[in-house]
């Protein structure tokens, strides 16, 4: 009986509030105020079950938290300076067939247009990829005037137009791009148009390798890698002799940028609170758009393509060092691996730099090992079983029946944001526009679409403000591509692409919300 009452005591001695000395608080608070906190039966942090708590006790809103959110952001502005660089560094120039014994000649470009090209000629293709069948030796004695005149005189057969190997490119305007330095048009126009399409398998290749590393390694050392692998590749992409190294180096640019991009929009959330996920995704679109805003900025600004892809680049050695010297482990990664004490280590740094009292670190350990779930506490699981784990993850979405219509819908839905939205952003160059104001207006209009999307997710809804949203677009876009060639194509365009860029954030931008009730975010 004695024992049963000691016993019962020293539980409620644990139960009271205990008050902590200087000695046990990561910081006292900005007044000197000791703080208290209630231990529970298992010596743990009362009423810290999740991460979360610990956060709200370090303070979301504090002056660290707030800087990481900052850095983690500068991702989203980097990513458009790589992936959607494409109608700059490669802008064709107006190009036309090279004459060579009129080039030598010294005659002026007009004038080897005049009498060479077929300028007559409604089909582009042959304006820019052909020439008339003349003996422009001859021409050349003649001289300009004489060959114009008795055209018929230097004629080989018919002289029908021929297409040319070679092409004189007008760079007064766009100075040398990559199209004009490797002679990517005509038969090589294809070669051209794998530009884009290698840096999206790039990103592919990124989405589906660099969240296993992540789960493996750690957030911070694969972003740090990814950063330093991405600024090489993107600079040696800025010094490639051959057209074929530059296309390898795009892929290998966008694969570890999205490995970088990965990391901080993981990271951006794991410090996060709960209520705080959504706006901080739909601030990331923001950043997304500020830095397609400056893709047109930097381009007008630098035009030899190769001191514009450094130009692209440079940001990148910024990022490095701040994410190096400031950009700690996430605390939500450690726990999932079983470094509690290093966790606690991290928050407790957090507390103090956010002027907040912190529990004692014993304390505080023991409530890190009972978030663990079972999966997370074997932190030693070979890699191989780690990865057969992962993949039955992945397909038990498609193989179970409740699930399978809502993930290949969204799977869809998915691909259709994919084409038009690039489809939209990237078509300067096929409607005959500048592209410079076009993907600086683009942007912009950009800008309102990310908060309003978030305030009709959280007042209207997601399925249906996401149905609207569709209807919206593809309304907008079929209306675009019957009005393509008016003078007001300008305003439908933009609605097209305010409903596309709401599709867009809200499955990415604001994530947490399509996982509705689940309040912490697992690898």
């Amino acid at each position: 009986m004695e024992d049963d009452i000691r016993s019962k005591n020293a539980v409620n001695q644990r139960k009271t509030k205990v008050q902590l000395a200087p000695t046990d608080l990561a910081y006292q608070g900005k007044h000197g105020t000791p703080e208290t906190f209630q231990l529970d039966e298992q010596d743990g942090v009362a009423g810290v079950s999740e991460l979360e708590d610990l956060i709200e006790i370090v303070n979301p809103n504090g002056w660290w938290n707030m800087t990481s959110l900052a850095l983690g952001l500068m991702a989203f502005f980097m990513l458009p300076l790589q992936s959607v660089t494409y109608q700059f560094l490669g802008e064709t120039p107006a190009h036309w067939c090279h004459i060579a014994p009129l080039t030598e000649a010294n005659w002026t470009q007009q004038q080897i247009r005049d009498l060479a090209i077929p300028l007559s000629s409604n089909d582009t293709r042959e304006r820019n990829c052909k020439f008339y069948n003349y003996n422009y030796t001859k021409a050349v004695e003649l001289g300009y005037e004489a060959a114009m005149e008795s055209r018929g005189s230097i004629s080989i057969g018919d002289g029908s137009p021929i297409s040319c190997q070679a092409r004189d490119f007008n760079v007064s305007h766009y100075s040398l791009t990559l199209v004009a330095e490797w002679d990517l048009v005509c038969e090589k126009r294809a070669l051209y148009s794998t530009t884009q399409s290698a840096s999206q398998f790039g990103n592919l290749l990124g989405d589906l390798t660099f969240p296993y590393f992540m789960a493996k390694y750690g957030r911070r050392p694969i972003t740090l890698v990814c950063l330093v692998l991405c600024f090489v590749c993107a600079l040696g992409a800025a010094v490639s002799p051959w057209y074929s190294f530059y296309v390898l180096l795009r892929i290998a640019v966008n694969f570890f940028c999205m490995g970088c991009y990965t990391g901080c929009f993981v990271y951006t959330l794991e410090i996060s609170s709960h209520r705080q996920r959504s706006i901080v995704g739909s601030i990331g679109g923001m950043t997304w758009s500020f830095g397609f805003l400056a893709v047109p900025g930097i381009a007008y600004l630098v035009r030899p393509w190769r001191w514009m892809q450094v130009a692209f680049s440079a940001p990148m050695i910024l990022l490095l060092v701040t994410y190096y010297w400031f950009i700690v482990e996430s605390p939500r990664w450690l726990i999932s691996q079983g470094r509690y004490e290093e966790a606690e280590e991290i928050l407790s740094r957090i507390a103090k730099l956010n002027g907040r009292a912190f529990p004692p670190s014993k304390a505080v350990v023991i409530s890190l090992k009972k978030m663990a779930t079972p999966s997370e506490s074997n932190s030693g699981e070979a890699s191989f079983r780690h990865i057969v784990r992962n993949l039955k993850e992945y397909f038990i979405l498609i193989l179970k029946q409740e699930h399978r219509a809502k993930i290949l819908n969204c799977y869809f839905c998915w691909f259709a944001v994919s084409l038009v939205y690039y489809g939209v952003s990237l078509n300067a160059g096929n409607l005959s526009a500048d592209p410079y104001l076009y993907v600086a207006l683009g942007s912009l209009a950009e800008f309102p679409c990310y908060p309003i999307s978030w305030v009709l997710m959280v007042y209207v809804g997601r399925r249906l403000s996401l149905a609207i949203c569709y209807w919206m677009s593809g309304v907008a876009t079929c209306v675009v591509a019957l009005l393509v060639a008016s003078m007001d194509e300008g305003c439908v365009d933009c609605l097209g692409t305010f409903g596309i860029v709401r599709i867009v954030v809200c499955p990415v931008g604001n994530p947490v919300p399509a996982v509705a009730g689940d309040e912490r975010i697992h690898d």
